[in-house]
């Protein structure tokens, strides 16, 4: 499997950097659905979890990762989704 590039996995991490500041953030590669984890945590708030499907990440650029995840308000659906977790794809954002 090739390696994803780290222009495109710091697209999100900035993203979610200024989304999320006092958060910390922590990271892994997800085999079972072909994703990149990103967990979010602060004390005293739940963890939220977005995963970025492989499929993304091959076909977006760094640009274009940065403006998809403001378009789809990733950071808002994150705040609202129960239980905090979802998966970013090609379709848009699913519930985990």
């Amino acid at each position: 499997m090739a390696r994803i590039a780290d222009e495109r996995l710091n697209a999100v991490r900035k993203y979610l950097h200024q989304v999320f500041p006092d958060w910390a953030l922590a990271e892994r590669w997800d085999g079972d659905h072909e994703a990149h984890a990103f967990l979010l945590k602060k004390p005293r708030e739940p963890v939220h979890l977005l995963k970025v499907s492989r499929a993304v990440l091959d076909d977006c650029g760094p640009r274009q990762l940065a403006g998809l995840l403001k378009d789809r308000r990733v950071a808002d659906a994150l705040r609202k989704a129960q239980p905090h977790r979802l998966m970013l794809t090609a379709r848009g954002l699913d519930p985990i």
